[in-house]
């Protein structure tokens, strides 16, 4: 017959437990952190073949951000809501870009609803919905 562990060494287990499952959130949760920071400051600063590099492309072929983007410039990167599904897996924000092209003095703005997926093989945060519309052409 099976040895059965006693209640009191249960009760002794159960916080190492829970504490190794809020570590391994709270890792994720600093993961998308650092992710939505870097993602960020590489739209500010003009780093748009590194944006690229935030979104999972299906084919394994990234295309670089086009040539005409050396004539964008970012003014704001604002925040307007955020959405972390239940299981922390997914998660949803909007952002309103603001940006003028070198050579019209006219500020434009985009909308931009990013969502973002947890890869757990690979540990890391996924850009799943498509790269902001204004960097994939400019007019």
């Amino acid at each position: 017959m099976p040895k059965l562990i006693p209640a009191k060494t249960l009760w002794l287990l159960l916080p190492a437990l829970l504490l190794g499952a809020c570590a391994t959130t709270s890792g994720r949760m600093d993961d998308l952190d650092r992710t939505l920071k870097n993602y960020d400051r590489a739209i500010r600063w003009g780093q748009f073949d590194a944006v690229y590099a935030f979104r999972q492309w299906k084919d394994e072929e990234r295309p670089t951000a086009p040539q005409s983007l050396k004539n964008l410039r970012v003014t704001q990167y604002k925040v307007l809501s955020t959405d972390l599904s239940i299981d922390k897996q997914r998660y949803t924000q909007v952002v309103k870009i603001h940006y003028y092209l070198l050579d019209s003095p006219r500020e434009r703005e985009v909308t931009d609803r990013q969502k973002w997926e947890y890869d757990e093989e690979q540990k890391r945060w996924w850009l799943v919905s498509e790269i902001p519309a204004f960097l994939r052409a400019t007019n």
